[in-house]
């Protein structure tokens, strides 16, 4: 749904240790801070040329890369190091390396801790150890190179790498090339491209303070409500989702629902009880508000999700002002404050309804996202369109919530 997930609440709202089913205190502890990210951004790519190639294999050479350095994008990539591009000369320092292994793996030549240079005017050349000695590696000739010391940007481009006399004298010693086989001082290696640019500090996201809703007016005549259970099914991309991290907790009260095998995932729970506490309904099927108590905690510090949601409150009036309603409290990338707010809008009238006696039974309540809402998931998800067909209303599907409340 990762750089931020995009991550539904994480966009908001992920964790750090528990199974995505655990009965266990929900907390909102901050999350672990994670290690710094480096100033820099970046990275170098080298071709080898296939004349080049062919020489050394020719030779019995074999080449293999140094990690960090890679090959996953067809190219051999080295991770940028570290960079200095305030003032002149601006260096570019590469992680990783190379080796080239001749005669079986028994000559070895490591090239690594290659650094570019860029000096105004001047073609920029790549320093490196060869064999464990510092020397220019290549000059490179061509290509674009742009600069930007203000903003510490650097990109050079398809320049081509050709080597040094000093780099090619080491290599054919070490490696005892000979003839066609060796290196010359002014071959073309490859093309070198390199990126190097300053990360910008970005602050975690933080929701506005939303204007918390009204509680739902009690009619004259409406009846106290006895006793009821409440459960929420909450959407199951989510759940798999936060399950990568620490998952599901409950606390307060709160009940997790049996684990279940969906979606080729592991079982995992989908469902929430929370205990009743008191509540209303107004005759003739008219509205009627059931309160709760407990807590669900959802949390994947990898993706800065962490917030609880807590203290359910159904407001059942139609399909137009339905809503359950929790007091959400969220941390890291998904910051939302202590306060009551519509988590989904209830569609009643999707809902499979029976009565037996003085308890009615509401099943598969369908839950949509309100545009007031999407704030406590990072704006990840798109607002209610404000009909169950019109296009995007899949989307904006959170779960479904099953209630039963016994009067008198």
């Amino acid at each position: 749904m990762g750089a931020r997930l995009p991550v539904l609440l994480a966009v908001a709202l992920v964790a750090c240790g528990l199974s995505a089913g655990s009965a266990v205190a929900s907390t909102l502890a901050p999350c672990p801070k994670p290690p710094p990210a480096p100033a820099f951004q970046g990275e170098g790519t080298l071709t080898t040329s296939g004349e080049l190639t062919r020489n050394l294999r020719s030779g019995g050479v074999r080449q293999k890369l140094i990690a960090p350095a890679n090959s996953l994008t067809g190219r051999p990539t080295f991770p940028l190091k570290a960079a200095y591009i305030k003032r002149s000369p601006a260096n570019i320092w590469l992680g990783g390396g190379m080796n080239f292994m001749a005669a079986e793996g028994r000559r070895v030549v490591s090239v690594n801790s290659m650094r570019l240079t860029v000096r105004p005017g001047k073609d920029p050349v790549v320093s490196a150890r060869v064999a464990g000695r510092t020397m220019r590696l290549f000059t490179v000739r061509g290509g674009r190179v742009t600069v930007d010391r203000q903003e510490e940007v650097l990109n050079l481009r398809g320049g081509l790498a050709t080597v040094s006399g000093a780099a090619a004298l080491r290599i054919n010693s070490l490696l005892r090339l000979r003839g066609s086989a060796s290196i010359a001082g002014g071959d073309r290696w490859g093309f070198l491209t390199v990126f190097a640019a300053r990360n910008l500090k970005i602050d975690d996201p933080v929701a506005e303070t939303p204007v918390e809703p009204p509680f739902l007016n009690r009619p004259v005549g409406a009846v106290d409500i006895s006793s009821a259970t409440v459960e929420w099914r909450v959407r199951e991309s989510f759940i798999r989702y936060v399950a990568v991290g620490a998952g599901t907790s409950v606390a307060d009260g709160a009940t997790a629902g049996q684990p279940e095998a969906l979606g080729g995932a592991a079982p995992l729970v989908y469902s929430f009880g929370f205990p009743f506490t008191n509540g209303w309904v107004a005759p003739d099927s008219g509205p009627a508000a059931i309160h709760g108590s407990g807590k669900v905690g959802f949390r994947h510090c990898r993706n800065t999700i962490n917030f609880t949601v807590a203290d359910p409150e159904i407001e059942l009036n139609g399909d137009s002002d339905s809503r359950l309603i929790f007091r959400v409290d969220g941390t890291d990338g998904t910051a939302f404050p202590d306060s009551r707010a519509v988590m989904v809008e209830l569609i009643p009238s999707l809902a499979t309804k029976s009565t037996e006696g003085n308890t009615t039974t509401l099943s598969d309540i369908p839950g949509y996202i309100p545009q007031a809402a999407t704030g406590i998931f990072a704006d990840f998800y798109p607002p209610f369109p404000g009909s169950v067909d019109a296009p995007g209303a899949d989307l904006s599907r959170f779960g479904s919530l099953t209630v039963s409340y016994t009067t008198g």
